[in-house]
């Protein structure tokens, strides 16, 4: 039943983090508006886009030689740490030299603290938090974001006012990206204090760097076309529409975004798992996961999609008026990704990285090709029908790999029994007993 524990774990404490992450997009929504939360949104979009190919997508390596006890964590630590500082420190003087000036929706002081902040803590905070869920530790890493996160609940300057008196509307942005950065130390010390036991002295041999980046060279690639598959759209809406209309489109895409969250709690579970060697019905595991994900996110989508048209503008405000449209094209998508994340997982974990590629990259071609021809025509509701049908391509290539291996019905990946029930309850009674 080590499976089910590490599940429950992740499902617990990841799923709380993005509770309160959830929490603080609504009240940055409704508090600043669609036109200036659209614009902090956009370039922290950006900023991930840096991340992305500064990132090297070593956490994925972190994750799997640590798992499988390859290369030495001490190793693995000082290396991820000094590549953040590096990666800082050019994010700062680059920045400032060539981009200080070139958005103009933000100070240059908050564009080069936000950049730098943004980068280098989640470097920080993505890296080392590898090392807990190698060992199937989702507590510690995601309390400490989660703290931060409370905490810029707490000093949001409600009607121009915060707990902290110095803290206002033009200030609050740099209490916003300075908490990654916070976190990130955070998470980097707690990691050194539980697992690295050795001094700063540890480096990678040439053989062990050889190793982690013929593994993070292909995770890479991955990382780069999903980046695209999920955020190339925004690039086309900020061209031919409105800020108000990116505004809608974003929060839209968050709300996707967010059905994504459990998928991903699950798939950082099984990562380690399948990568560590344990088998434990693999197959039955990962499509039960798939037709519960289904079944629970197809209740969900169907609820939205009766009460979206007055819930969202509820929700962010009036400013978030033509949010539904998009929304209910969006829902295709929604439901294909759900079951798949866990199954790219398992091919991660398998070495296997160049499946979860190849599907990306035809979902991602069929995106490109619509968001050209359709975006200046329609706008967002072209935006989000074509990424579903993106998504509904990835799907299926993964599902036909996936059957390919272990001769399982189609049906295996959608339809939920009665038995599935019993077989999910009897799972989370052993779990929760076990940890007691």
């Amino acid at each position: 039943m080590q499976a089910g524990r590490t599940l429950f774990q992740s499902i617990l404490w990841r799923g709380l983090y993005y509770g309160v992450a959830f929490i603080i997009n609504i009240l940055i929504a409704r508090h600043f508006q669609a036109s200036v939360s659209g614009a902090i949104y956009y370039i922290s979009s950006i900023y991930a886009l840096v991340l992305l190919f500064a990132s090297l997508s070593l956490e994925s390596g972190i994750i799997y030689f640590t798992s499988r006890k390859e290369i030495p964590v001490s190793s693995l630590f000082n290396f991820s740490v000094a590549w953040s500082l590096i990666t800082g420190l050019i994010v700062l003087l680059t920045v400032y030299v060539f981009f200080a000036g070139a958005y103009q929706q933000l100070s240059k002081p908050l564009l080069i603290f936000s950049a730098v902040s943004f980068i280098f803590g989640n470097l920080l905070t993505t890296y080392c938090s590898g090392f807990f869920y190698a060992n199937n530790n989702f507590i510690v890493p995601n309390a400490i974001n989660m703290i931060g996160t409370v905490l810029l609940i707490v000093v949001l300057p409600y009607g121009g006012d915060s707990v902290i008196p110095v803290i206002n509307n033009e200030n609050y942005f740099y209490m916003y990206f300075g908490s990654f950065l916070l976190q990130g130390i955070a998470v980097t010390i707690a990691a050194k204090l539980k697992y690295i036991k050795q001094g700063l002295q540890h480096f990678l041999s040439w053989a062990d760097f050889r190793l982690l980046f013929r593994y993070c060279s292909l995770a890479f690639t991955g990382n780069i076309i999903y980046f695209l598959l999920y955020r190339v759209d925004y690039w086309f809406v900020e061209k031919y529409c409105t800020a108000d209309q990116l505004g809608n489109y974003i929060q839209v895409s968050k709300i996707g975004q967010l059905f994504f969250i459990l998928p991903t709690i699950l798939a950082s579970a099984v990562f380690p798992i399948t990568a560590g060697g344990k088998k434990e019905n693999i197959a039955e595991l990962l499509t039960l996961m798939s037709r519960c994900l289904i079944f629970i996110y197809g209740i969900a989508c169907l609820f939205l999609a009766l009460t979206g048209h007055w819930l969202f503008p509820f929700v962010f405000g009036d400013s978030f008026s033509a949010m539904y449209q998009p929304f209910l094209l969006l829902i295709p998508g929604i439901l294909s990704l759900s079951g798949l994340f866990t199954l790219t997982a398992y091919f991660a974990g398998k070495n296997q990285i160049k499946t979860n590629i190849i599907g990306s990259v035809y979902a991602l071609l069929v995106i490109l090709a619509g968001d050209m021809i359709f975006i200046p025509l329609f706008g967002i509701n072209a935006a989000a029908l074509v990424s579903s049908m993106g998504y509904m391509v990835y799907q299926a290539y993964i599902i036909v790999v996936f059957k390919r291996e272990f001769k399982i019905p189609l049906s295996r990946f959608f339809a939920l029994s009665v038995s599935d029930f019993q077989q999910i309850k009897k799972s989370i009674v052993a779990s929760t007993t076990k940890q007691d």
